[in-house]
């Protein structure tokens, strides 16, 4: 344990909130604050005169869910309109962690991370950890001597030599929700009871990135596919780590233009004096935290739709002749994103690619989902390492758990976390090395010395992005976590690269 892991932890939190002059001149302003006096009185509290903390909290929600808060908003209107019941928002679940007293960060040039989700189960007999008299697909060579793959790696096999393979990954966890909330904590189902609010590693990932950034707001944290569970929820952190979730990668960013363009930029002006004049006066009638909270998320939107970095989302500024090797499809077009979002160095970028829970038709939706991914991956490591960028960008693919490797004539394959293989590479992660290996039949580790628990790759995972894996933060309720389970364990050879 490194000299920081033995200082005691302390969270500060304080208000965001803003203080705003009432402007001097809104058109017709005492008219508009009369109207929307008489509406916010209507739904308000038995108190005359005051506006319902759930009637503010309504009206503004879907405004902020049209600039891309969607989710977010949703979350958070819901714990703050249920009541206490549901989870009542406290200002301690949207701290500003405006000084962190443990510095959860180390030395590292690492600047972004990508992460690639095969949801559902991959089976790694078919594809990262083949055996001919197991899978109904073919052999390919790597470009790492002596290494092969299956068939539908076949594009990324050449490429492997950027990357290595952790050919040992296991863990406890059959069950798609149990082994997914492991994926992406570090902690399992009964590791993390105790803590409802546990963030995303990638979310962790992002806050250690950019706790201290101060300028205008821009993800970091950015997520494409499936998106369930705790894909991309920042849980305890504040909520400028939640992800910014894209769901079509051919217009990624949506209401940048209000009302079709038809609205002035001086009338959107007036519209945020008039809306700062009604948040300072419920915030001085109610004495409301959430106000801060919502004043935060309205700021990161403004900022959001002016940024000069709006191009990044902009695929179609890529050449045709990279689209085409990436391919017109949705796996080309979600990593050829995130070739642009590494570039840009947006610190946590998460693609999750379903379809692996091959129960039956397993060779066909094996074919169907690599058809699409193969060169899709095969093209974005070539580019990260081509470019340079590999340096600076850690590279992680992996799976909930792999499948049973031997099913004999049938053509489907159940749920086996007893071993399975990942990818990763970039920053201090070795290029062109194999971790660990499986039987004979691919059925457990062949050495209890190598085999590596997903919490294990977790911890190592943080190392390699720059954070202190024995780090502790602070919950929503207080509590101390722990970026890593205590008894997760760097993986010290896969960090010497």
């Amino acid at each position: 344990m490194n000299k920081n892991s033995k200082k005691s932890m302390q969270r500060r939190s304080k208000s965001r909130a803003k203080s705003h002059e009432s402007p001097a001149s809104v058109c017709d302003s005492e008219l508009a604050l009369d109207k929307a006096s008489a509406e916010a009185r209507a739904t308000a509290s038995s108190n005359p005169g005051e506006i319902s903390r759930k009637g503010f909290l309504q009206g503004t929600a879907s405004f902020l869910a049209s600039l891309g808060f969607a989710t977010a908003a949703g979350d958070l209107l819901q714990k703050a309109v249920m009541g206490p019941g549901f989870g009542s928002l406290h200002a301690e679940e949207m701290p500003d962690y405006d000084e962190d007293p443990y510095d959860i960060v180390l030395p590292s040039k690492v600047k972004t991370v990508i992460f690639i989700n095969m949801a559902g189960g991959m089976s790694h007999v078919d594809t990262l950890d083949p055996r001919a008299d197991q899978s109904p697909f073919s052999l390919v060579n790597s470009s790492i001597s002596g290494v092969k793959t299956g068939e539908p790696f076949r594009q990324t096999a050449a490429q492997l030599k950027h990357l290595s393979l952790v050919r040992s990954t296991w863990s406890e966890d059959g069950d798609h929700g149990f082994a997914q909330r492991l994926l992406n904590t570090g902690y399992r189902m009964t590791e993390s009871a105790g803590f409802p609010d546990i963030p995303s590693w990638g979310c962790v990932v992002a806050y250690g990135k950019k706790k201290d950034y101060k300028g205008p707001y821009f993800p970091s944290t950015v997520t494409m596919g499936q998106r369930g569970g705790v894909i991309g929820r920042h849980g305890f952190l504040p909520i400028r780590f939640s992800s910014f979730h894209i769901g079509n990668l051919d217009n990624p960013v949506n209401n940048l233009a209000p009302a079709g363009g038809k609205i002035s930029q001086e009338r959107l002006v007036r519209r945020e004096q008039f809306l700062n004049m009604l948040n300072d006066n419920f915030e001085k009638r109610s004495q409301a935290s959430q106000v801060a909270v919502w004043r935060g998320m309205f700021d990161s939107a403004l900022e959001f739709m002016n940024s000069d970095k709006m191009v990044t989302f902009d695929i179609t500024k890529e050449s045709a002749t990279t689209r085409r090797r990436y391919g017109e499809t949705w796996a080309g077009k979600a990593m050829l994103m995130a070739k642009r979002l590494a570039e840009a160095e947006v610190p946590m970028i998460q693609i999750t690619i379903g379809g692996w829970d091959t129960h039956n038709n397993n060779r066909a939706k094996v074919a169907d989902i690599m058809k699409e991914a193969d060169p899709a991956i095969a093209a974005l490591i070539q580019d990260l390492a081509g470019t340079g960028l590999l340096d600076q960008t850690i590279f992680y693919l992996s799976s909930e758990f792999g499948r049973t490797p031997v099913v004999g004539d049938r053509d489907g394959r159940d749920h086996y976390p007893r071993v399975w293989t990942s990818l990763m590479g970039g920053g201090p992660i070795p290029r062109g090395a194999v971790f660990g290996e499986s039987d004979k039949k691919a059925q457990q580790p062949a050495s209890s010395k190598t085999a590596y628990h997903v919490r294990d790759v977790t911890a190592t995972l943080y190392r390699a992005a720059g954070l202190d894996p024995e780090a502790t933060l602070t919950t929503g309720s207080g509590r101390p976590f722990p970026l890593a389970p205590r008894h997760a364990k760097v993986i010290e050879e896969m960090l010497r690269g």
